[in-house]
């Protein structure tokens, strides 16, 4: 899931500076898309993570994923570091851990250039719902 967002973003970082929010699933069948809210490209990126976050909510109540990760950028909250922004990943799995990838980044003369990445726990966003571990498998 983390290797399609990250070719789903590559060129938008550099392009825009940032993307808005999308998220990559993976279905109880381990077969992995990416999702897009089309009318997210014109909201604030608050609210076009806050719709997606729902509509992957959505999803889960029908039992149809078992795994997510929601790729947007923000502004980096760190002023002590170099970079301007930080490209977010918000992992979680049915049953498994639920963390956030943070990764610094700068745009310059048309090329991003990364910074060392952090992970951290999280509180579970998407699958925070009581889930019935027979109907899940």
């Amino acid at each position: 899931m983390y290797e399609k967002g990250i070719q789903n973003l590559s060129d938008r970082i550099v392009l825009t500076g940032g993307v808005k929010p999308f998220a990559v699933v993976s279905d109880t069948g381990d077969n992995v898309k990416a999702i897009r809210i089309r009318q997210a490209e014109e909201m604030p990126p608050e609210i076009a993570l806050e719709v997606l976050r729902r509509s992957l909510i959505a999803l889960v109540k029908k039992g149809k994923i078992g795994a997510t990760a929601i790729f947007y950028t923000a502004d980096n909250p760190n002023k002590k570091s170099n970079a301007d922004k930080v490209l977010v990943v918000e992992m979680e799995h049915i049953f498994g851990p639920t963390l956030a990838q943070l990764v610094p980044f700068t745009i310059k003369n048309g090329k991003a250039s990364y910074g060392e990445q952090v992970v951290v726990d999280m509180e579970k966003q998407i699958f925070n719902i009581k889930v019935d571990e027979e109907s899940a498998e």
